[in-house]
């Protein structure tokens, strides 16, 4: 579990998003994007599932009421009254099947039918139940269905399964891979992120103090 301090870090750090290239052939390449494809397909037909679920709630007008008094108890920063509002909430979102229950057994078949693996099929149905919850208690309006073509993206919570990195090396079903490296300033960056993967406990650690020191008032 990640620490609190950790977070408030990481909340705040500045990121950027890192690409590098792949050395996978043409024919590996296409059956990634070809499973990726299928992900999304799986991801598509829970996302209809939970969104005929959401849109019955959402029609209510119990419901619509209690996510406007959610939104301004939260606002007023009312524990009380927001804790009452949200037990109603969560109440009626079990008795229309909008949890995350439902979500998670209703990929379970969906998985199957497309003949993903679990690892996958559970990181996409919360990517889903995350859309419904943002419609459920922020601003979504609703959920969107992701589109063919899109860019491949095949994501799982584990560490050591779906893709599995070791090192700059990828192994993802039968395929190993690594990466093409065309400058120094992509190698410095490989170096960063293996220095950090060598060392993340540490690190970590370190910045726990840091942000600790920082968010201490001043004793004089």
């Amino acid at each position: 579990m990640i620490q609190p301090e950790l977070k408030a870090y990481r909340r705040c750090s500045d990121r950027h998003v890192f690409v590098l290239e792949t050395n996978l052939t043409y024919v590996e390449k296409c059956q990634i994007f070809h499973y990726a494809d299928l992900v999304r397909k799986a991801g598509n037909e829970l996302t209809g599932i939970m969104k005929k679920r959401y849109d019955q709630i959402v029609r209510t007008k119990r419901y619509r009421k209690l996510k406007s008094l959610y939104k301004k108890y939260k606002n007023a920063n009312n524990k009380k009254a927001l804790k009452d509002v949200c037990d109603q909430m969560k109440e009626m979102q079990k008795q229309y099947d909008v949890i995350w229950d439902y979500c998670r057994t209703s990929m379970i078949a969906i998985k199957k039918k497309y003949g993903i693996d679990a690892v996958f099929a559970l990181t996409k149905a919360e990517v889903v139940f995350r859309g419904i919850e943002k419609c459920l208690y922020s601003d979504g309006e609703t959920v969107h269905f992701k589109k063919r073509g899109d860019l491949p993206c095949i994501r799982a919570k584990q560490i050591n399964r779906g893709i599995i990195m070791k090192q700059m090396n990828f192994k993802f079903k039968n395929m190993e891979f690594g990466v093409k490296i065309k400058d120094r300033y992509e190698q410095e960056e490989v170096n960063a992120i293996l220095y950090y993967l060598q060392h993340a406990e540490f690190m970590d650690d370190y910045q726990i103090i840091i942000t600790s020191i920082l968010l201490c008032p001043t004793i004089n």
